[in-house]
């Protein structure tokens, strides 16, 4: 590596380029990882600019697995990148390709088959292990699991404005100040209880 500070774009071709070393390679990215967990910031998105390449082959690898939104796509693997940065093991070989496997496993992870997902009618079809909002009475019935205690306040605004009025996550997130990794996995877990909720009795989709 030339002895001098390097520019973010000749730093990615120098990595990028055939005749650096595997060894090379992964030095930079743990010193590089070592910075953004110690100093966030700067070093956090010199990171992810590092990671553009990567990033962009795995977006376009989720996009044929993962119907959401191309927005909303881009802001959960950016977000969970940076959750990978804070947790991949700095011991392990060709650091570059953990972020990548651990990125990918976060994103498919929150698309798991047990998320709930839209159903034509929920009364005809409780047994699956899905979630619909029953048109026209959706938002009496998050406020009957506030009130019952199933769901929070909270999280039955964000089913409302995400679900219910077609706001994506990351728009959400964005106005807010919140993160999406948090909100996504908020808004899963608050489905999960109605669902079950609804299976039980507890709930109707019916309006009182």
């Amino acid at each position: 590596m030339p002895d001098r500070p390097i520019p973010l774009d000749e730093l990615r071709a120098i990595l990028l380029h055939p005749s650096c070393s595997r060894a090379t390679r992964d030095e930079v990215w743990r010193h590089l990882i070592e910075q953004a967990r110690t100093h966030r910031d700067a070093w956090m998105v010199a990171a992810a600019a590092l990671a553009l390449p990567m990033l962009r082959r795995l977006l376009k690898t989720l996009a044929e697995t993962i119907n959401v939104e191309r927005e909303e796509l881009e802001a959960e693997v950016l977000a969970c990148f940076v959750e990978a940065v804070c947790r991949v093991e700095l011991s392990w070989s060709n650091p570059v390709l953990r972020l990548s496997r651990l990125t990918q496993f976060a994103v498919l992870r929150a698309h798991c088959p047990d998320q709930p997902e839209p159903l034509s009618d929920p009364e005809r079809d409780l047994d699956r292990r899905a979630l619909a909002y029953p048109r026209g009475h959706a938002d009496l019935l998050l406020a009957q699991a506030v009130e019952l205690g199933i769901i929070s306040a909270e999280a039955a605004e964000l089913i409302g404005f995400t679900r219910l009025e077609n706001i994506p996550l990351s728009a959400y997130c964005r106005r807010r100040g919140l993160l999406y990794c948090t909100e996504l996995k908020r808004r899963q877990r608050a489905e999960a209880r109605i669902r079950q909720a609804l299976i039980a009795g507890e709930l109707s989709s019916r309006p009182r």
